[in-house]
């Protein structure tokens, strides 16, 4: 996998990465409100084979206490290849010297962010009104 770093690249095309995402199980986004999230998010990552786009996360920091890591996904095809603790390793090499790394896992991957040293939170707390309330709750991520 080449991973690249830099939202900013020209040849982006945030369709495809749209595409990406909502192949992952993640809500259906706009485009050009997902290229803004990224060219605004201090880390970025996409992961290319062959040219293709097959991976991505991106993350914001206090540079100094906390991160948030969000959106790390690995296409279904590539899963189980050994590009998602790739992926990972590059996030974590990253934002690890920034202090706590802060995720919300899909359900069925928490196991494998546990083996990376990820732990649960008792504590976690979210904020989120009307349809972004709903749809946390469809997906798993907070208890009705």
């Amino acid at each position: 996998m080449v991973l690249s770093t830099n939202a900013r690249e020209p040849e982006i095309n945030w369709q495809e990465l749209a595409a990406l995402i909502e192949r992952a199980g993640l809500s259906q986004r706009d485009p050009d409100v997902l290229k803004r999230a990224y060219q605004h998010s201090q880390f970025v990552w996409f992961g290319y084979v062959g040219g293709k786009l097959m991976a991505t996360a991106h993350a914001i920091s206090d540079l100094t206490y906390a991160s948030y890591l969000s959106d790390v996904i690995v296409d279904a095809p590539w899963q189980g290849q050994g590009y998602g603790g790739q992926l990972m390793d590059a996030i974590m090499k990253t934002l690890a010297p920034c202090g706590k790394v802060f995720i919300y896992s899909m359900p069925d991957k928490i196991g494998f962010y546990q083996q990376l040293g990820y732990a649960s939170l008792t504590t976690g707390m979210i904020y989120a009104e009307g349809q972004a309330l709903l749809r946390l709750q469809e997906k798993g991520f907070v208890s009705s």
